[in-house]
């Protein structure tokens, strides 16, 4: 009897194993198909014992296991490495899907990892709460990824990270033990907390089986403006005029032409303001009461000042949803632009505006005329930055720019005080570049702690960390610190 034929008598439903090899290739990459690997089969277990029961048969094997969410990762954090066929599977959370608690005294929320962040807010809505957490990928992301990879979204600003919304977690070991951590205290000073040691930790610590969420105050009214900047030196002081309302919710800075092509091309409606100015700011302001004749107010004294030459505000529901369509089709929107290399940028607030100049000269003088889009979360410091090809240009030309593109854009952003990673995470893609972000002494006391939660290394191989073989941290580069 083979490990596949194993497993599936284990779990006593022949289904819960996947070895078809369409099926298995669609696991095994990365949406953007970037990172093919291969597995022995795709494991979907349906409860936390038959999670243990997979990961005690994989330990007593010596098979690695690649946990799986909605496999919506930008850097190749959720797919086994190339050569996993002989000794990898891939374990999908999905059929852990239950809500089990929703508390409104406790303002807690407990849902299993294959849940859908859209599931996890209908659940909220439902018991008149909210979840802090917000995102384009609402409908595919699971908890359980949301929580190894730290995601971020556009609530950061009023509710911070994924790590500011877990008051607990459950998960199994790479030994097949499981630790209940779900506990929904505020304030538990009796320790290290271990669930912030898993939480961003991409799956290779433990395996993510439900947590305990914060809940919130329902955003009962909201309302969004659009403003129309004078020039990139009118980005801080907008936006510290708006961080200064404690009703503010969403912060995200755009430019002109992915709003343009989002329209056009992905959303199918009227662009909603004039396209005149290069960079543009969507804000949410939300809370208990009606808010339009604030938003107003502040619109119309940025318009005086002369910082904002245009705006917007949201005078229906229908108007505000799709102002932020438009923003949540910012990925797509690159469907539509060649090839491109993509950033997930992290530098102080107050830093986006001189990293946006200083890389733009950059990429520049690397490749003359790339099409630069850049958007993202000003509320924290989080630029999206892509280099595309040049219109009409050579897409195999552009290509072997890369590696140069890529030094470039993380050099500069190091010497910003920077992360190369904001919210996405390491994943496959940047490995390498941990050596030059972080210092030996750093790199060396994660893998002490990868090696007390999984000394044989059995939870998703290649990820993560930096190659053994790429040789010892650099020294870091002197840093511009605001």
């Amino acid at each position: 009897m083979n490990h596949e034929q194993a497993l599936a008598a284990l779990l006593r439903r022949p289904a819960a194993v996947v070895t078809d090899a369409d099926l298995l290739a669609t696991a095994c990459t990365d949406w953007r198909g970037w990172f093919p690997g291969t597995a022995l089969a795709l494991v979907r277990p349906a409860s936390v014992v038959e999670v243990c029961d997979v990961m005690r048969y994989c330990a007593a094997h010596g098979l690695t296991v690649v946990p799986q969410g909605g496999n919506s990762s930008l850097v190749g954090g959720s797919v086994p490495p190339t050569d996993g066929r002989a000794g990898t599977i891939v374990l999908s959370l999905g059929g852990l899907n239950r809500i089990r608690a929703v508390d409104p005294r406790s303002w807690s929320l407990v849902a299993e990892a294959g849940c859908t962040l859209d599931a996890i807010q209908g659940a909220a809505a439902a018991a008149d709460r909210a979840i802090g957490l917000d995102l384009g990928a609402r409908g595919t992301a699971q908890l359980g990824g949301l929580i190894a990879t730290n995601a971020g979204g556009m609530g950061v600003v009023r509710y911070g990270t994924m790590r500011d919304q877990v008051l607990g977690i459950e998960a199994v070991l790479p030994n097949g033990e499981v630790w209940n951590g779900l506990r929904c205290l505020r304030k538990d000073n009796s320790g290290y907390d271990l669930k912030q040691l898993l939480i961003g930790s991409e799956g290779t610590l433990g395996i993510v089986t439900a947590a305990a969420l914060r809940l919130h105050p329902p955003e009962r009214h909201s309302v969004t403006v659009l403003l129309a900047l004078r020039d990139a030196a009118a980005i801080n002081p907008v936006a510290d005029r708006l961080l200064e309302s404690n009703s503010l919710s969403a912060l995200e800075f755009m430019p002109a032409f992915g709003i343009r092509i989002a329209c056009e091309c992905v959303v199918n409606c009227s662009v909603p303001i004039a396209l005149e100015s290069e960079w543009f700011i969507q804000a949410r302001f939300a809370g208990p009461n009606p808010l339009e004749a604030a938003a107003e107010d502040v619109a119309g004294s940025l318009l005086e000042e002369g910082l904002v030459v245009d705006a917007v505000v949201a005078t229906s529901i229908a108007q505000e949803r799709l102002l932020w369509e438009i923003r949540d089709s910012f990925s797509p929107v690159h469907r539509h632009l060649g090839h491109s290399f993509r950033f997930d940028l992290s530098v102080p607030l107050g830093g986006i505006p001189e990293l946006l100049s200083e890389l733009g000269a950059a990429v520049d003088r690397v490749v003359p005329g790339a099409c630069v889009f850049a958007f993202g979360h000003l509320g924290d410091g989080n630029v999206h930055y892509s280099v595309c090809q040049p219109p009409d240009g050579d897409e195999a030309a552009f290509r072997a720019h890369g590696e140069a593109i890529e030094e470039a854009v993380n050099e500069i952003c190091w010497a910003a005080g920077g992360s190369i990673s904001a919210e996405h995470g390491i994943g496959r893609l940047h490995r390498a570049d941990l050596l030059r972000q972080k210092p030996v002494i750093e790199l060396e006391l994660q893998r002490r702690i990868k090696n007390a939660f999984d000394p044989r290394g059995l939870l998703n191989p290649e990820v993560l960390f930096p190659p053994q073989a790429a040789g010892p941290a650099r020294s870091i580069p002197d840093q511009k610190w605001r």
